[in-house]
């Protein structure tokens, strides 16, 4: 769910995306509007080095501007209260807060470091497998889905392109709608679109999972985590996955010789 997040929300709340004509500024007019629901906040925190025993990859003590980083609260018990900031200042938001990044000699912009959802209510694995169940039956469908780990996504920010975001799914399990005996599926991925999908979102889980990656944008590539509980989501689409289209070898493996070992 820390991919979600990050594709989904993270990207267009980056303080230069609210105010450029090539951007589709998702969230721009959204300040002091609900965009989730009043159980889930949002903040990025660069400060925070760890997560128990968990090293975040998004740590820094300052940005490529010079500016120290600093714990900043995007959304607030469901309401949009902010954005990441840099050096380049947007309506309302004259000063940085600590968020200006780069990979090497690129032009730093405003970009996410660690994004952390945060939940004031929360339900056990089995609840939210139950409430799953519950709400698969409730829509008349024969199965529902389990996305276990996703490795990375994409999102699409501009004005000219689609307003979409893909996650990519690494394990996906099928659930029986009358058993709720899971079931391996292959070569899906998550797609959608940001207010549709944030407004399906039903429920978050106890625990909390790190992903840790990098994030490529603008400014290039920079290390980023994402910290977030299990959600529970009322409709999401999938898609097929880009097919493998490799050759097996022509020629067999060679095998060990183990008369050279003797």
């Amino acid at each position: 769910s820390g991919v979600f997040f990050h594709e989904v929300l993270g990207h267009r709340l980056e303080g230069h995306r609210q105010d450029r004509e090539d951007e589709g500024q998702t969230f721009a007019d959204h300040l002091g509007r609900e965009i989730l629901p009043t159980f889930l906040t949002v903040v990025d925190d660069p400060t925070m080095t760890r997560l128990a025993k968990v090293p975040l990859n998004g740590a820094y003590s300052f940005d490529d501007e010079g500016v120290a980083s600093s714990r900043v609260t995007l959304v607030d018990r469901g309401v949009l209260r902010g954005f990441l900031m840099g050096r380049r200042p947007v309506k309302g938001f004259k000063a940085s807060n600590g968020h200006g990044r780069a990979q090497g000699i690129e032009v730093p912009v405003a970009r996410m470091g660690n994004l952390v959802v945060e939940a004031s209510e929360r339900l056990s694995d089995a609840e939210l497998k139950s409430r799953l169940l519950k709400e698969v039956r409730r829509q008349g469908r024969p199965f529902g889905i389990i996305v276990r780990d996703m490795w990375g996504g994409s999102t699409n920010t501009s004005s000219y392109g689609y307003q979409a975001f893909k996650g990519e799914a690494r394990l996906v399990v099928r659930v029986d709608a009358k058993t709720g005996e899971e079931t391996l599926v292959r070569g899906v991925d998550v797609v959608g679109t940001p207010l549709a999908s944030l407004g399906q979102i039903m429920a978050v889980g106890t625990s909390l999972d790190v992903f840790n990656g990098y994030c490529g944008a603008e400014s290039g590539m920079v290390p980023v985590s994402s910290v977030a509980p299990p959600v529970l989501i009322r409709s999401l689409e999938l898609q097929r996955t880009t097919t493998e289209r490799s050759r097996a070898p022509i020629l067999e493996a060679p095998t060990h010789d183990r008369t050279r070992s003797k």
